[in-house]
């Protein structure tokens, strides 16, 4: 394992990575106030803006470790 943590840190991917993440976050967060302000007239806006916070964030994570793990077999050969 440790291996694997310093090839991601020893090269351009961790840069890559951290920008991806970042993106994603600012995505996600962009999608959960638009979804709040959209559905405003709904009973409860702050429950959609959650269940897109927490839908997004989700999907964050997969994608994160997804190109996290392809960053990894990239690094090893």
């Amino acid at each position: 394992m440790t291996y694997t943590l310093q090839a991601v840190e020893n090269s351009d991917e961790k840069v890559n990575l951290v920008k991806r993440f970042r993106t994603g976050v600012l995505i996600v967060a962009f999608a959960a106030v638009l979804g709040g302000l959209l559905s405003w007239n709904e009973p409860h806006p702050i429950a959609v803006a959650l269940a897109i916070l927490i839908g997004g964030a989700g999907i964050l994570a997969i994608d994160t470790a997804l190109a996290y793990r392809s960053s990894v077999r990239r690094a090893k050969g």
